[in-house]
Order: structure tokens, then C-alpha cells, then sequence
């Protein structure tokens, strides 16, 4: 792992939380649910993601956040457990937990749909970003 996760890549994605905290943002859009295919036949149709979290996932990529390891074993671990679900252990990772955490959910999005919607429902993505926000703050302030 060689990613610089320095104030540049650090505001590459906290400078979403703005965006994606604003009271009318839609992560995801379904306007029809369901789509008839025949004359007693149905599917379910998904839903679209907000060009903004396109280009979220494009700035994590291009800013080193996202990289290969074994996220399927670490996804496991009472690490990625804690930082997923305990806010005190989130508010207090490293950035390198927080690259992993966004791997993680970038390579199951690949394999599913729905894992970034999941991120977002559950509220991890903008506790993610708020602490990517307080880490910049935490760098500017030592620089000064």
C-alpha cells in the first residue's frame, strides 16, 4: 500500500460532505419500481445513483482510496466489525482504516448491486467522509 492519503486525497472526498449531507440529496433514484415484461409478468427495476456519488467513487479512485487487498477476510474481522459499527471506533480511524472501508464496499458494489446504497442507508458513508473531514482539519491545523 503506497497511497499518500496527505490533505489532497483527504479533501478529494470530504469535500462531498457538503453535497451528500444536504437535506435534498437523493443517494439513489427509483421512480418505477416495477416494470411489466408481458402480460402477467413483472420486474423489479433498480434504481440509479445520483451522478454525485459517480463522482465520489471516481475521486476515491483517482486519489489512492481505493486499492486491492483482502477485503473479504478483513471484511470479517472484529477491525472492520467495529469500524463499520461503532461511531467512538470510526471517529477515531486512521485513514488507511478508511481506504479499506471504501475498498471494501467499491469491490462488493462490483459484485452486487445495492453495496453502495447499503453504505449509504446505514449512515457509514457520511460518518466516513465526516471523519476524512476532521482528519484534513487535524492536517491543515498542524501545518500552521
Amino acid at each position: 500500500m503506497t497511497a499518500d492519503y496527505g490533505l489532497p486525497a483527504l479533501r478529494a472526498i470530504s469535500d462531498f460532505l457538503p453535497t451528500f449531507s444536504a437535506a435534498d440529496f437523493r443517494f439513489a433514484h427509483n421512480d418505477s419500481p416495477l416494470r411489466q415484461t408481458g402480460e402477467k409478468s413483472f420486474e423489479i427495476v433498480g434504481y440509479r445513483y445520483d451522478p454525485q456519488v459517480h463522482a465520489f467513487w471516481r475521486a476515491a479512485e483517482q486519489h489512492g482510496w481505493l486499492y486491492t487487498f483482502d477485503w473479504g477476510t478483513w471484511g470479517r474481522t472484529p477491525e472492520a466489525s467495529q469500524l463499520r459499527f461503532d461511531t467512538a471506533v470510526l471517529a477515531q480511524a486512521s485513514a488507511l482504516q478508511l481506504s479499506r472501508l471504501l475498498s471494501m464496499f467499491a469491490r462488493m458494489e462490483r459484485f452486487g448491486d445495492g453495496a453502495w446504497l447499503s453504505l449509504w442507508d446505514s449512515g457509514l458513508l457520511l460518518r466516513i467522509l465526516t471523519r476524512a473531514h476532521a482528519l484534513a482539519n487535524e492536517l491543515e491545523g498542524a501545518s500552521t
